[in-house]
């Protein structure tokens, strides 16, 4: 009985030729692949110079003193790091870390706030029948695509001793403050500005993933007997841990680079009581001419920012 071509190939040991199919899904799959990187080259473009490059340049200036147009940058080492921490024995007095403490106070109010009015956003929109429920999505998401100084106007107007705030207060009979001429009221009238534009951002992250949840495991826990805040404790809440956590990431770092409501509306003012980390390293670079320690300072203030999202990771526990 003859030998069939294949078992003369093994025993052999050739090598059999690739079928023509198989050799044309290898090269399709290989035309995808450069198409994918091609379509990806303008992001990692930006990504590269705009991110990559600007950062390690930022790390290599924290350790020169430049002055950009004025004299030769003069290589001091840690020395714009050890006048940072330096100025940690007399912290009250410090611009930098008096804005780090004004930016963690804000952080933490503002983080807690648009997380807790996201999610009941996202369960009141949840519960809304759903042929209006497009229309609330819009009407609730209108202050995230607001323009910032366009809302920092509006809340300019809001916030003046003559404005709508005070007025409604009068009409209850309760004295109106100076928001932001006063340093127990600034950073307050700031931090609610922003839980009420970055709400209604997360309140969409919030329900996708509720849309999201097994309806079989809510099925089985109300037939055992479960209302609806066992339901919200002990399912909703774990079930939406890793969105929880998404949440208050992206909101630490956005609070951590508060910039332009303070800049356009106090300039760290009435007495340093707005100013925040970002608009110390703007006037030390722009103001002081200062690029050397104001690197510095960007770089103390990614590492704050890394760690504390270190630390929420740990508490979130989104593996559990």
């Amino acid at each position: 009985m003859a030998a069939s071509p294949q078992s003369a190939a093994m025993v052999t040991g050739e090598k059999k030729p690739a079928s023509p199919r198989f050799k044309g899904a290898s090269e399709g799959r290989r035309r995808d692949a450069v198409a994918a990187y091609l379509f990806l080259l303008p992001y990692l473009f930006v990504l590269i110079v705009f991110y990559l490059v600007t950062m390690l340049y930022g790390l290599g200036l924290s350790f020169y003193k430049v002055d950009i147009g004025f004299t030769i940058p003069r290589f001091v080492g840690i020395r714009n790091y050890q006048n940072l921490f330096n100025q940690l024995s007399y912290a009250a007095d410090s611009d930098f870390w008096v804005s780090m403490i004004n930016v963690l106070k804000y952080t933490v109010v503002v983080v807690i706030g648009q997380t807790i009015v996201g999610l009941l956003l996202a369960l009141l929109l949840q519960a809304i029948a759903p042929r209006l429920r497009g229309l609330f999505r819009s009407v609730f998401y209108l202050p995230a695509v607001t323009s910032s100084v366009a809302v920092s106007l509006m809340f300019l107007w809001f916030y003046n001793p003559q404005g709508l705030i005070n007025y409604m207060l009068s009409l209850l009979s309760l004295p109106g403050p100076h928001w932001l001429e006063d340093p127990n009221f600034a950073l307050p009238a700031i931090m609610m500005l922003n839980i009420w534009t970055t709400s209604a951002t997360f309140m969409l992250y919030f329900l996708a993933a509720i849309q999201d949840l097994p309806l079989e495991l809510y099925e089985a826990a109300r037939v055992d007997g479960a209302n609806r805040w066992h339901l919200f404790l002990n399912l909703t809440i774990p079930l939406l841990r890793p969105t929880i956590f998404l949440v208050v990431a992206l909101g630490t770092i956005s609070s951590f680079q508060l910039f332009d409501q303070v800049k356009f509306m106090t300039e760290g003012g009435p007495l340093n009581s707005t100013l925040t980390p970002v608009l110390e390293i703007y006037n030390a670079a722009f103001k002081d001419n200062n690029f050397g320690l104001a690197a510095s300072m960007s770089v103390l203030l990614f590492v704050v920012i890394f760690i504390v999202t270190i630390v929420q990771r740990r508490l979130i526990d989104v593996n559990n």
